[in-house]
């Protein structure tokens, strides 16, 4: 290699971080897509988490492959393609340059952004390349560092910066008045099961407990009582130590989900289809003697809960709005 010639080099996982943040972010596009329903207006949330994952990995996809590697012969700085013609710029026409530095939490990077009089550009990060300060000082051989239009960048960031916050902050918003929707359960949308359980009640531990009951009729279901709401309702030590494998027990449950997988006269969401079709929500439990979750305690704790969720989407959504508000007025000096 002369000095005539430069070529990049990857570095060996500059691919990582773009790898873990697809896998994330596409988790979260399938765990949304799986708890959306269109009918209840309380998961709109879901639909909103779906749309901005798949934007996110999308663009995280996009970023990734179109980290390239390219090379200096003389005054060109050429970047091959696999798809489209291979990209020449002619380093005489280097308009400037810009340096940014970035702080992580394990290590720094910093990357340059190098400006033609053609209006183009490209950017080189010191994040993918292991020669990348050779390949700075190749451009600033040629063109010194724009000191000026890195200051306006920094303007036009902390411009973004607001203008995302603000949507952000309006996304809050609507989710705290989202919240308010929640509907209580109406006694007309429960369907009273009696049977007998055909093993011992279990209380779940884990991150979010949860309570499983077993029934005869249906062994290859799980009846489960689960959410913060429904848990908090539920005289759950009582429930365990009264109730013993087989005794009589009337389980209340949506009719949506009796009649999808139970007397399976409707169809299958496409999450119960393929995931959760053994788990049914229980909204109320009692036996011939106790009542261990009335469906107005239920409907009592998720009215609390609706309240108190608005309360932080919105003081959340406040806060973001003002730092908005003030990083608009710093962008406008």
């Amino acid at each position: 290699m002369t000095e005539n010639y430069l070529y990049s080099k990857k570095k060996k996982y500059y691919w990582k971080d773009h790898f873990f943040g697809s896998v994330l972010f596409l988790f979260i596009a399938i765990l949304s897509f799986l708890n959306y329903t269109p009918k209840n207006n309380a998961k709109n949330l879901c639909l909103i988490l779906l749309i901005l994952s798949i934007i996110i990995l999308v663009s995280i996809l996009f970023n990734l492959f179109s980290i390239k590697n390219f090379c200096f012969i003389k005054n060109e700085l050429i970047k091959p393609s696999s798809i489209k013609n291979k990209k020449i710029y002619n380093l005489n026409e280097i308009e400037g340059w810009t340096k940014k530095q970035y702080k992580g939490k394990l290590d720094n990077w910093e990357e340059i952004t190098v400006y033609f009089i053609n209006g183009e550009k490209t950017i080189i990060s010191s994040n993918y390349f292991e020669n990348y300060f050779e390949i700075k000082n190749q451009i600033a051989l040629r063109k010194s560092r724009d000191i000026e239009r890195e200051e306006l960048i920094e303007i036009k960031r902390h411009k973004k910066i607001a203008i995302a916050l603000c949507t952000i902050s309006l996304l809050f918003f609507y989710l705290g008045y989202n919240s308010l929707q929640v509907k209580d359960i109406k006694s007309k949308e429960i369907f009273i099961l009696g049977d007998k359980t055909s093993e011992q009640i279990k209380l779940i531990r884990g991150k979010h407990n949860s309570v499983e009951i077993k029934l005869e009729t249906y062994p290859d279901l799980v009846f489960r009582i689960s959410g913060n709401d429904a848990m908090k309702a539920t005289y759950v030590q009582e429930l365990i130590e009264e109730v013993k494998a087989g005794d009589s027990l009337f389980v209340g449950i949506d009719k949506s989900d009796y009649r999808r997988k139970l007397i399976k006269v409707d169809s299958l969401t496409f999450g119960d289809n393929f995931f959760f079709n053994e788990n049914i929500s229980v909204e109320s439990v009692k036996s011939e003697k106790s009542n261990y979750l009335k469906l107005s305690d239920n409907n009592f704790r998720r009215s609390e809960s609706k309240i108190w969720n608005c309360f932080i989407f919105f003081l959340v959504g406040l806060i973001l709005f003002s730092m908005s508000i003030v990083g608009m007025r710093k962008s406008l000096g």
